[in-house]
């Protein structure tokens, strides 16, 4: 008799169980991280009427699951450690290229132009001190520009080293909170459910740690989550091998039992090359190249014109072998300067080439001034010519570095975002669509329900009316 009062009961319960699942995915549209769920809907066991046949007994919800692929998920964390590389690669030589300040009126081309400028009117009239002060002027203003940016690369250096000390952290923290819901799910899923929302946020979770380092999941048929890096597990179900720092190395990274990451990519990977990157030995060329650079620069520099400098004579005719440049030799770029002495007194620039320092005589500040067209100013390996060719091949490596940088990353910012469209399109939740199912389910309800209503009233009358008659 009430056969068909249960089958309807299951019908109402199982549109209203696909109305809270809709419900759900509605309320985390905007959720990150989140994956649209559905329901998995079957026909219950029929009964078997003998002479007759199977009857059905109606619907169940026997499971919710999310709707997600695992080859994508692949594809996005394998690419965001090549993007997560790059795009510090780019940020870092971006802000060298600012640093360097080419083309503007704080390059060091322009310093150096306006230096050799204030020269060149000095040899006019060289017994003037309104010609010699502006050369003393340029003269510091172009140290300190150097001062300025290799103190300015000196603390770009700081901040990858800081840098590089919270990305370790935060690989701890990500894979503890890895750990940890690995622990929850699979208590969780003791009785063959899966805990969706639960594996949502450790996606996430890996989503985060996949831009800073390379790694590669796996998931047994047990339901043991391993997260690995280069091969090596950093989360091995509810195991955490963590990551320490030791800035006074060269790997720089370290799991806890000393042996080095051998990382291929991501975040830290980045931050390793721009902070150990000297460019020897088909080295990246990192901060380090440049500050070599720089402090080669300001060292030959200096050595060059001051070689000059002391084989003349100033207007007192007693200043023969002064300096005009100082600097400390383990650090130049930082440090050079002009001379005390002619900080001290004007008259110790040395323009004349004879004793005693005639005010005509400029030919040893023409020979000086001469210098800056010598193709043998500099004569080392890999930067030889002019002071202006020196500058202007510092300027090419970061140009071209930086350029390989963005270019680099934007393909792979390309790549991640079709990967990133693909998982939306799978398990990103469409407003419309479950608007679509809810009205669906709605339906389904009020005709389960409907249903109930005509079998409440076939069994009224079973009971309440048939057989009245006669009575």
């Amino acid at each position: 008799m009430f056969f068909g009062l249960n089958t309807a009961v299951k019908g109402l319960l199982a549109s209203q169980r696909s109305l809270y699942i809709t419900n759900h995915n509605i309320d985390n549209a905007n959720t990150k991280g989140y994956s649209r769920q559905q329901g998995s809907q079957r026909a219950t066991s029929p009964f078997e009427l003998p002479g007759v046949g199977f009857l059905g007994t109606g619907t169940e919800i026997y499971d919710i699951k999310r709707v997600r692929d695992s080859f994508v998920d692949f594809k996005y964390w394998n690419e965001n450690a090549p993007m997560g590389e790059w795009e510090v690669k780019k940020n870092i030589l971006t802000e060298i290229e600012k640093l360097m300040g080419e083309p503007s009126d704080s390059s060091f081309r322009k310093y150096l132009d306006d230096f050799y400028t204030s020269l060149d009117e000095m040899s006019k009239d060289a017994s003037d001190d309104s010609y010699r002060k502006p050369v003393r002027e340029n003269a510091l203003a172009f140290t300190k520009h150097i001062n300025e940016t290799a103190i300015r690369l000196e603390n770009m250096m700081k901040e990858t080293e800081k840098a590089m000390e919270i990305k370790v952290k935060n690989i701890n923290n990500l894979a503890t909170q890895i750990g940890s819901l690995n622990r929850q799910i699979y208590s969780a899923e003791i009785n063959g459910q899966q805990a969706n929302d639960l594996r949502d946020r450790r996606e996430l979770l890996v989503d985060e740690l996949s831009k800073i380092v390379n790694v590669r999941v796996d998931e047994s048929s047990e339901g043991k989550y391993t997260v690995s890096v280069s091969g090596i597990s950093i989360v091995d179900h509810t195991t955490v091998n963590k990551v320490k720092f030791d800035k006074n190395s060269e790997e720089k990274v370290f799991w806890e039992n000393g042996s080095p990451m051998n990382l291929k990519s991501g975040e830290l990977k980045g931050l390793i090359d721009l902070y150990n990157g000297d460019g020897k030995d088909n080295n990246y060329r990192g901060i380090p190249y440049y500050i070599n650079k720089l402090n080669s620069f300001a060292k030959g520099f200096a050595t060059k014109f001051n070689e000059q400098h002391r084989m003349g004579y100033g207007l007192d005719g007693t200043t023969n072998g002064i300096d005009f440049f100082k600097f400390d030799s383990d650090n130049p770029a930082a440090t050079i300067t002009l001379d005390n002495k002619i900080m001290e007194d004007l008259k110790n620039i040395a323009a004349a080439s004879k004793s005693p320092g005639d005010a005509e005589d400029n030919n040893n500040l023409l020979a000086i001034i001469k210098l800056r067209e010598d193709k043998e100013f500099f004569t080392g390996d890999d930067s030889q010519g002019t002071p202006d060719d020196f500058i202007k091949s510092i300027l090419s490596s970061l140009a071209v570095d930086s350029l390989q940088s963005k270019r680099i990353y934007g393909t792979q910012e390309l790549i991640q975002q079709n990967a990133e469209l693909k998982r939306k399109s799978i398990s990103g939740v469409s407003e419309e669509e479950e608007m679509a199912d809810m009205v669906r389910f709605q339906h389904v309800y009020v005709a389960s329900a409907r249903m109930i209503t005509t079998m409440d009233t076939i069994i009224e009358t079973t009971i309440n009316r048939l057989g009245l008659v006669g009575r």
